[in-house]
């Protein structure tokens, strides 16, 4: 401790020590001067003050110190290679930077909230059942008993129209404390008020989001006051919420914050605050009393919740448990995300991966120029410790430099990813402090990756350099290969999502759907409505057939799947007529008839993995294998794959059951035409909504729906790809400076085989030999790379093989062309060479 006291106080009376040891020094050369001794008997003074800082203990300051303004002078003399070294460098630190910067904006950021590490996000859970929202009297239970929470906010969205206007548009219900607890104030009116705007006699009011106010009301600032329709119900705005109000995270901003309090009011027979059994209708969130970790509420809410269970036994499901996680940050990271998370590191370390060796072939070759400063450094004593570190410190400037850049172009990536995925305005890709240490670690990796194997091979006594060469070769093609092979994979799934049949027609279907479930409806009601909407719609002109089902096509919602199975199985309760509206062919059987509560129809590839080679028809299915009790179902007809539910997913099974009265009031109806799809939907919005004038039914083109669906693969494919092409382009780069490196290398000895007659195929084939070897191994071993990684990517494939020939083919030989291209360029400087004149020269 005392030397680390004495060491610290030298380092912050640095100026003064040395003035002091200066004037000490000359005060005893003074004196020896006057005592007649000679002055070179004092002794060399600049040793005695290096010694005198070793002994301090920081004389490496003065040398890092020196080695950096000597790095300096030098990349600065090389203006050219140190321009290349940086931006090639820096487009493999800003591709990690922008995906690291999205992992920050995502998991790591909080979101600009109050207090945003108190919050947190509860979800229900049990074994083989989880549902991430809670019944509102459930919520309220827990509000009125919980001790360790002292506020609770609840959301859920719905869809109004406002006026007159036919397009719906998306309203959030919430708490009326949600805007105080996330400490949001606007300029611009007031915003919600729990005394004000939560009791029975409160006057109905609505705040506007900013951008809604922006783009609809102009930025009218006297909007505020005023009344609107909504669901044709009058409410007055009383504010616009802040531009940069991120709420809680949830995705796509609303355009109407609403009072919860008042949705029974805007959503007539809305029964969503007082059914208890009414599953899945809000999101919750709760802010912990302070001093109170999630663990010690999670065990009161596991007490309250066996409470709860005593007097709503229907409302809790059994050895239910309320689970908490971070609720003040825009996604909280799973187990599920991992795979993918780890997937697009792997990608994006590949890019790094080529830069650095692309990077490493570069300070090779120019270590050819430095050999002569270098065997000058050694001559004059210089220790091979002290030229590496010299070497290496440079390599610490341009990845430096190269971190910069890279945090810059990182910016510029998310910036442009943002917009074109419409993200909310509060989304700020600015770097803060995690990205600049994360820019500033990959950056040190980085420099030990490129910087240390050049420094090595350059201090050696032998300057072969075969193998490092090869080595970097083989990284450089690997990385490449993987890349390529992952674009071809979403290229060519693009491809068959959008060319192959789905197995339904999404071109000529719509999708309206009344909602009865949010109104209120019971399962008597919500039949009558439906067949007098389903007469009502089968009567248009244009209007084929009309089908039922309790989960909209690609729509998600209402979605239904079969455990204890393993494969996920998706099941649809429907009515005759669905499979003749969504032209899904038969295969075998009949069709499911009014009257079958035991029977089911099967899609083909369910009945292939449960009775392989074997028919179907007339076998026994049981809804939950793990009890011998359980339902059985007798199957009485396979349909052909449909992935109505999961388009991503080629192993999607799916079972269709009869409706119930259970899954009445979620049904949609399905519409199928032969003429212009909007003019129907205009037809079918107002035949639906005529039947209860409390509905606005929303209707949509199901081809919207694939479309979007599509569109994520399309992202995904066009950013694989530009991520290839960046490896392969620095692959090329790297291949063709190894190349003429080698090339320069070997000079002499080419002039020797071309003076004793050696043809040029042979010098040529000669010179490429040594590269030949890690091309191959640099495919080989990405291609296996590639097939494990793309077993990550099934769920995105759209029924394309991970081991799909065609994309592995096609990825393999463009690489190898342009390896061959690479290389053969620069080894056809060779045959140019004078023999005489380079034997001369030695």
């Amino acid at each position: 401790m005392n030397e680390l006291t004495r060491r610290i106080q030298y380092l912050l009376h640095r100026r003064r020590m040395q003035q002091e040891l200066y004037d000490e020094m000359q005060f005893h050369r003074e004196m020896s001067t006057r005592a007649g001794a000679e002055p070179k008997s004092f002794g060399n003074e600049a040793l005695l003050h290096e010694r005198a800082r070793e002994a301090w203990g920081w004389i490496w300051i003065d040398r890092l110190l020196q080695d950096l303004r000597f790095g300096l002078r030098t990349l600065a003399r090389s203006p050219g290679f140190t321009l290349t070294a940086v931006l090639v460098l820096a487009v493999g630190i800003g591709v990690n930077v922008a995906a690291f910067g999205l992992f920050n904006m995502f998991v790591l950021k909080p979101l600009p909230v109050r207090d945003p590490d108190t919050i947190v996000r509860l979800q229900r859970s049990a074994p083989g059942s989880f549902a991430s929202v809670i019944a509102y009297p459930s919520i309220k239970f827990y509000r009125d008993h919980a001790k360790t929470l002292r506020a609770f906010m609840v959301s859920t969205d719905r869809e109004i129209l406002l006026e007159s206007e036919s397009k719906p548009i998306r309203a959030r219900f919430i708490s009326a404390n949600l805007f105080r607890e996330l400490g949001a104030e606007t300029s611009q009116g007031r915003l919600f008020d729990p005394e004000r705007d939560e009791q029975k006699d409160s006057a109905p009011v609505v705040v506007l989001s900013h951008t809604f106010w922006q783009e609809h009301f102009d930025s009218d600032p006297s909007i505020v006051g005023r009344t609107v329709h909504l669901n044709h119900k009058p409410a007055i705005v009383i504010g616009i919420a802040p531009r940069n109000f991120s709420g809680l995270g949830l995705p796509r901003e609303p355009a109407f914050w609403m009072p919860l309090a008042q949705q029974p009011y805007f959503i007539e027979g809305s029964t969503a605050l007082t059914d208890a059994t009414l599953d899945g209708m809000l999101d919750v969130w709760a802010r912990l009393q302070p001093g109170v970790s999630p663990k010690i509420t999670a065990q009161e809410l596991f007490a309250l919740t066996n409470e709860l269970r005593k007097q709503s036994p229907q409302a809790v499901w059994d050895n239910e448990r309320i689970t908490i996680e971070p609720g003040g940050y825009l996604q909280a990271l799973h187990k599920d995300n991992v795979p993918m998370i780890s997937l697009v590191a792997t990608l994006v370390l590949l890019i790094l991966t080529v830069a650095c060796s692309n990077l490493g072939g570069l300070l090779m070759a120019r270590g050819v120029t430095r050999g002569h400063e270098i065997s000058i450094r050694f001559a004059l004593g210089a220790s091979r410790r002290r030229i590496i570190r010299q070497l290496f410190t440079e390599s610490l400037l341009l990845a430096l430099l190269a971190a910069a850049a890279g945090i810059g172009l990182g910016y510029l990536c998310l910036r442009v990813f943002l917009s074109q995925v419409n993200a909310p305005p509060w989304l700020n890709p600015t770097p803060d402090w995690r990205v600049v240490a994360f820019a500033a670690t990959i950056g040190l990796i980085a420099a030990i990756v490129f910087g240390l194997a050049p420094a090595l091979q350059l201090t050696a006594k032998r300057r072969s350099g075969t193998r490092t060469r090869q080595l970097l070769v083989t990284a450089q093609i690997a990385a490449s290969c993987v890349l390529l092979i992952v674009a071809g994979l979403l290229v060519r799934a693009l491809h068959f999502a959008v060319s192959t049949d789905p197995g339904y027609d999404y071109q000529h279907v719509l999708i309206v759907d009344p909602d009865l479930a949010a109104h209120g409806y019971s399962s008597s009601a919500a039949r009558n409505y439906l067949d007098a909407a389903q007469a009502r719609l089968s009567r248009l002109p244009g209007v084929t057939s009309v089908g039922l089902t309790s989960m909209a096509p690609l729509g998600h919602k209402n979605v239904t799947g079969l455990g204890g199975y393993h494969f996920g199985i998706f099941v649809s309760h429907i009515e005759p007529g669905f499979f003749t509206t969504m032209a899904i062919p038969r295969l075998s059987g009949r069709d499911l008839q009014a009257g079958d509560t035991n029977e089911a129809v099967v899609s083909e590839s369910l009945a292939r993995r449960m009775w392989p080679n074997e028919s179907p028809l007339g076998k026994q299915f049981s809804l939950d294998p793990s009890n011998p009790q359980s339902e059985k179902l007798t199957i009485v007809g396979v349909v052909t794959n449909a992935r109505t539910m999961s388009m991503h997913d080629p192993d999607a099974t799916e079972l269709y059951q009869f409706s119930d009265d259970h899954s009445l009031p979620h049904m949609v109806l399905l519409v199928r035409t032969q003429g212009r799809l909007e003019n129907i939907a205009t037809a079918a919005r107002t035949v639906t909504a005529g039947i209860d004038a409390g509905l606005f039914p929303s209707v949509r083109l199901l081809s919207d729906s694939f479309h979007e669906e599509v569109g994520t693969v399309e992202k995904g494919a066009v950013i694989a790809s530009l991520m290839g092409a960046s490896a392969v382009l620095l692959a090329a780069i790297g291949l063709l400076g190894l190349v003429a490196y080698t090339v320069s290398q070997k000079t002499t000895e080419i002039a020797i085989r071309l003076a004793l007659g050696a043809s040029k195929t042979h010098v040529i084939a000669a010179t490429l030999r040594q590269f030949i070897t890690p091309v191959a191994l640099g495919l080989i071993m990405g291609t296996v790379l590639a097939a494990l990684a793309s077993q990550l990517l099934r769920r995105i494939l759209y029924g394309v093989s991970g081991l799909d020939p065609l994309s592995y083919a096609a990825a393999i030989g463009l690489l190898a062309a342009i390896a061959s291209v690479a290389a053969f360029a620069p080894a056809r400087r060779a045959l140019r060479i004078d023999p005489m004149r380079i034997l001369r020269h030695e």
